[in-house]
């Protein structure tokens, strides 16, 4: 007897779509994100109640007419055609623009200096204690002792005059065109320890072999620099200019107050200073806070501007 072993087809099943993957609940991304967002919380309102409160009742100000200690009237856009029309207020943002323009300097100084103490200079830890020591002397401290240093018979005058170059003692701080510059140099003089600092920590994270091979393939020190150095420290380097274009209009109140106060005329009168002059000593808040919001959209475009080329920079590949 023959049994047959045929194998009996199986029954044609229709296609079932796919049954969906549940995910298992995870409470404890719940849990991070109430802890991110308690932690988060105090900061934001921080920024909230000192940075944009403190702003909108700047520009609500600005909007008004206000004169000693009276009350105030809503004014609009006067206060801001009043500043088109202002020699003093024109002056001070054309004094700003002058101060930018020394940025290069704020920038490339500091720069060569951290080199120089990277590459162990003779003394080099000497000069890196003195170039970061002026910037933690208080700025009015600082602008008290220039005053002095910087006057007509002061110590460097009286250097001048010793070396035979007695033409070159002049007033350094009542002149028309070196009162500014003078307060500039002041400014970087108690600022760039920062800045060496800076550029130390980027330097840092170069490696010695790539400064060591540049150097035995018969690079100079500014071929190292200008080709080696600032590549690899791009993002330090426009962080460094991000921090002084937008520091270097702020920064200066102390100096002015206690080095010019805004003279002679307005030769160092920049719009922080006029902030505090038309605000404080003439008791015009509308036409001070006016003029503070045109700064602060000033430095906000300048910050703006080199935010972008900041993250243009960090965000480049290397060739």
């Amino acid at each position: 007897m023959t049994i047959s072993t045929t194998p009996v087809p199986e029954p044609v099943v229709a296609d079932r779509p796919p049954e969906p993957v549940r995910r298992p609940s995870r409470p404890g991304r719940s849990r991070e994100w109430w802890l991110g967002a308690a932690l988060v919380l105090p900061a934001l309102a921080l920024a909230v109640a000192f940075k944009l409160v403190p702003l909108g009742r700047g520009v609500a100000t600005s909007l008004e007419s206000s004169s000693g200690f009276g009350g105030s009237t809503f004014a609009g856009a006067d206060n801001y055609v009043r500043m088109l029309d202002d020699p003093v207020v024109l002056a001070s943002f054309r004094n700003a623009l002058l101060v930018v323009a020394t940025l290069p300097v704020w920038v490339v100084l500091p720069l060569v200096l951290a080199v120089l103490i990277h590459q162990r200079a003779p003394g080099w830890k000497f000069f890196r204690a003195v170039y970061f020591i002026p910037y933690t002397v208080a700025p009015i401290v600082v602008g008290i002792m220039f005053r002095q240093i910087l006057a007509p018979d002061g110590p460097i005058n009286a250097l001048l005059r010793t070396v035979g170059l007695e033409p070159l003692a002049i007033e350094w701080l009542n002149g028309r065109y070196t009162a500014l510059f003078s307060l500039v140099a002041v400014a970087l003089w108690s600022f760039f320890g920062l800045g060496v600092m800076t550029y130390l920590a980027g330097l840092a994270t170069i490696p010695e072999e790539t400064l060591e091979a540049a150097y035995l393939d018969g690079a100079g020190f500014w071929r190292r620099l200008f080709s080696v150095v600032v590549p690899m420290l791009r993002p330090t380097v426009a962080y460094w200019s991000v921090l002084c274009a937008s520091g270097v209009l702020i920064w200066l109140f102390p100096l002015i107050y206690a080095l010019t106060q805004g003279g002679p005329g307005d030769a160092t009168m920049l719009p922080e200073y006029l902030v505090f002059l038309t605000t404080f000593q003439f008791l015009d808040r509308g036409y001070g806070s006016a003029i503070g919001i045109a700064l602060f959209v000033f430095v906000a475009v300048l910050s703006i501007f080199s935010v972008r080329h900041m993250f243009t920079e960090g965000t480049r590949k290397p060739r």
